[in-house]
């Protein structure tokens, strides 16, 4: 054999060898082939206690799982990750949105994330909270078939009344009889007033800010309107202490909800078709008599419970007080006229005159006092006419 060829194949046999003692220490040194992370399930050191040659199913689990079953049409790998431990589930990005609760706008209905809407509900985890804050998932390993998610019975979704009972969450009333969802689409805050105007046409209840008044009433079983003194209560008070507000304000509602800009009140003569001296008073005129004992709107006669009958004559008339600066006793208009204010003044009588002036009792022989001195009576200082001779 030539010296070329014994060379050539010492150098094959030293790679050959090579190469062998290299497979050799990586057979010594690699990893097992099933070392995945978290192999060892709940401190199960057997692969095959689970990977026994068949598929992986249910009854794997309950082996060790006893009277755990899976919600209808899923299985144990649904939510739990083989290998997984529990506690993964904790927040609802590992657990309650694999494929299961997810809001679908179009159907109402959940199919896979876990968000409440585009506005979370209080609780969701738009709030901070994580759904098993409310969704309990989970019961003592004593009772299984206690969690929905663990009983094989498919259940309905929770009412609002399950978390709104006074002790989870506020116990709410439905409004009008309606049900929570003619309001609340998923669990978000309706939009306002577009959710109220389903059942209150903007046509006839305007599209203002329906809470800045009807706050209270949006959960009450028979919701009322707001009585006037919620807002109107300072100062303001029924006519009289007992008409109320609607009889003079009868255009109220189509104001307060933006379809008007008056409020339509009626004036006094509406009611009070009061003269004085034969003569219908002017509306304008009424409050010069007629004013309220209370204090801001109160002092008008309209806005308060008790109404002052003051007569003061000199708002209308100019006329001066007769013989006042003689000393004749006579105090008001009312010591001469005496008849009613809401009445057809009649001319005072002689016996009114004589009341002062006794010794012309004779002097008028039958004639009225006002035949002769009638330019004399709202004088300060009447004068005795003249006598022709």
């Amino acid at each position: 054999m030539a010296a070329g060829h014994r060379y050539a194949l010492a150098t094959i046999a030293v790679f050959v060898l090579l190469c062998g003692g290299a497979a050799a220490a990586l057979t010594l040194t690699a990893a097992p082939a099933a070392a995945f992370d978290g192999w060892g399930h709940d401190g199960v050191s057997q692969c095959l206690d689970c990977h026994n040659g068949r598929p992986l199913d249910d009854q794997i689990c309950t082996a060790c799982h006893a009277g755990f079953k899976s919600f209808p049409g899923r299985q144990c790998w649904s939510c739990h990750v083989p290998g997984e431990d529990t506690a993964a589930l904790s927040t609802p990005s590992a657990a309650c949105s694999r494929g299961c609760h997810l809001w679908d706008e179009a159907v109402k209905v959940y199919s896979a994330p876990f968000t409440h809407g585009e506005t979370p509900h209080d609780g969701a985890a738009g709030y901070g909270k994580t759904c098993l804050d409310c969704h309990e998932t989970s019961v003592s390993v004593v009772d299984p078939g206690g969690s929905p998610h663990h009983s094989g019975v498919e259940t309905p979704p929770p009412t609002c009344t399950d978390c709104h009972n006074g002790t989870d969450a506020v116990a709410q009333a439905t409004h009008d009889g309606n049900p929570c969802t003619s309001c609340h689409s998923g669990m978000d805050i309706p939009s306002v007033p577009a959710t109220c105007n389903q059942c209150h046409p903007a046509g006839t209840f305007g599209s203002p800010d329906c809470l800045k008044c009807h706050a209270a009433q949006v959960h009450n079983a028979e919701p009322q309107p707001p009585a006037c003194a919620d807002c109107h209560g300072d100062g303001y008070q029924r006519h009289a202490g007992k008409v109320a507000c609607l009889t003079c304000h009868t255009g109220i509602a189509a104001f307060h909800h933006g379809q008007s800009k008056t409020v339509t009140q009626r004036d006094c003569r509406s009611c009070h078709a009061k003269k004085h001296a034969g003569q219908k008073v002017p509306q304008s005129r009424c409050a010069a008599c007629h004013a309220g004992s209370g204090t801001g709107p109160a002092l008008k006669a309209q806005h308060s419970a008790t109404v002052t009958k003051s007569s003061v004559c000199s708002t209308c008339h100019a006329k001066k007080l007769h013989a006042s600066s003689l000393g004749s006793g006579i105090t008001s208009c009312a010591t001469c006229h005496r008849g009613k204010y809401h009445a057809a003044q009649k001319t005072p009588s002689n016996s009114v005159c004589t009341a002062c002036h006794g010794s012309a009792a004779r002097h008028a022989n039958g004639y009225g006092c006002g035949l002769c001195h009638r330019s004399q009576i709202h004088n300060a200082r009447p004068a005795v006419p003249k006598i022709r001779p």
